[in-house]
């Protein structure tokens, strides 16, 4: 049974990984746009959002190979509420600006002290049971949240109608962190066992780019060519190309077969892209949770990457069906899907280097080619005209496909690790 500083600390993850997620995946000041009357500065804004997760992931990676040595979780607590503290007097900030340059610039703000707590946390999170549970259902929770709910209620540039992170989510994580570094502020851990591989901090940092820039690079690329004109399949294809080649590069780049998780977390991005979205959550938050929870509950006790893999080909099989059932138990059904499979898939995290399951859980926010496929149902303001609305689920689960191949030759070419490689 967990203590009561353990639960703390599983608190205060939980805290610190929906405030981190959402710094990468939402524009925390987008509300703030509302007095902005060009369209241009807007989309400016709009298009930072999936650069700035790019770049957080980035930073995210090269936090957690820093503090990875320090045998002092205080340090890495401390750490973490530092750049909590810098995400909240930024969200605040921004609050009271109307200028969407300085809201452009204050999204690349959020998400770099994002990805900085997301690492940062990340890395004294996993090492314990219990903190680990709350960074995990933190970082599942903002996926599916920021998933299923649209950042716009319509197709146009809304700002007023958009989503943004609570205040009392920036502030909660921010005392949390800061009672939990004063907690810890004399524990002495033993350092990890050397590894050559695992030593080299380049090569984690090297993945990260590598994924988050081409991913990056595709789904731009693809959301150029259907601007104002309809895509071919071809096109889509290469985008879908792209994403896999990237992930099994990354995942080459990691020690041992810690880049299994790589690839698993861009198939379930991938697949998720494809659900419908919604407005709210409502009651449906609860039933996250629950579920989220229970799944990585399960992860820990049974760990398999091909389950999740299939999880998500369901997924995508599951969101070409679903604009023809009923909308509310075609909606409740889906989220309560992903959301086992995503806390599943966070549980299931077998790795011999921290930094890689910093990497595998960050690649979650990455944005995916799907999210710029132009649909009728899709809510984010893209161009182009709209295409079948099965098209994303099939692209998503032509990845999947790729990534389950990809994982079948990573595990060909590294051996299995030894019972004691799992770094805790």
């Amino acid at each position: 049974m967990p203590r009561v500083g353990d639960g703390l600390d599983a608190v205060t993850a939980f805290a610190g990984a929906a405030a981190a997620g959402m710094a990468l995946f939402l524009p925390f000041t987008f509300a703030t746009a509302t007095a902005i009357g060009s369209p241009y500065r807007v989309t400016s804004l709009v298009n930072s959002v999936p650069r700035a997760a790019a770049l957080g992931l980035i930073v995210a990676v090269v936090v957690a190979v820093l503090v990875r040595p320090l045998n002092r979780p205080g340090l890495v607590w401390l750490t973490a509420a530092c750049a909590s503290a810098i995400l909240a007097v930024n969200y605040f900030v921004g609050l009271t600006i109307s200028d969407a340059d300085v809201l452009t610039t204050q999204n690349y703000i959020d998400a770099l002290s994002g990805g900085a707590l997301f690492g940062a946390l990340g890395v004294c999170s996993l090492r314990r049971r219990w903190p680990a549970v709350g960074f995990g259902v933190g970082t599942v929770v903002v996926f599916v949240y920021g998933e299923l709910v649209s950042a716009f209620t319509t197709n146009t540039l809304n700002a007023e109608k958009s989503v943004s992170t609570p205040a009392w989510l920036v502030l909660g994580a921010v005392v949390l962190l800061a009672v939990t570094t004063v907690r810890h502020r004399h524990g002495v851990m033993l350092p990890a066992l050397p590894r050559i591989a695992a030593d080299l901090p380049i090569t984690p940092i090297i993945a990260a780019t590598v994924l988050a820039l081409s991913v990056l690079l595709a789904s731009e690329w693809l959301a150029h060519e259907f601007d104002g004109r309809v895509g071919n399949s071809w096109q889509i294809g290469i985008a879908v190309t792209a994403t896999v080649l990237a992930a099994f590069v990354a995942a080459l780049l990691l020690p041992a077969r810690d880049g299994t998780w790589v690839l698993v977390a861009v198939s379930l991005s991938a697949a998720a892209d494809t659900m419908a979205d919604s407005q709210h959550m409502g009651w449906y938050l609860v039933a996250v949770l629950g579920l989220a929870t229970a799944g990585v509950l399960l992860g820990l006790r049974w760990s398999s990457p091909w389950v999740v893999l299939a999880g998500a080909a369901v997924l995508c099989g599951y969101a070409a069906v679903e604009q023809h059932l009923p909308w509310s138990l075609a909606w409740g059904l889906g989220i309560s899907a992903l959301a086992f499979v995503s806390g599943y898939a966070f549980g299931a995290i077998r790795v011999g280097y921290l930094p890689s399951a910093v990497l595998g859980l960050g690649a979650l926010y990455l944005p995916t080619v799907m999210w710029v496929i132009p649909t009728k149902a899709r809510n984010w303001p893209i161009g182009g005209t709209p295409v079948d609305e099965t098209i994303p689920s099939r692209a998503a689960l032509a990845i999947t496909a790729g990534s389950a191949a990809a994982l079948w030759l990573l595990l060909r070419i590294r051996p299995a690790p030894a019972p004691t490689t799992a770094e805790t």
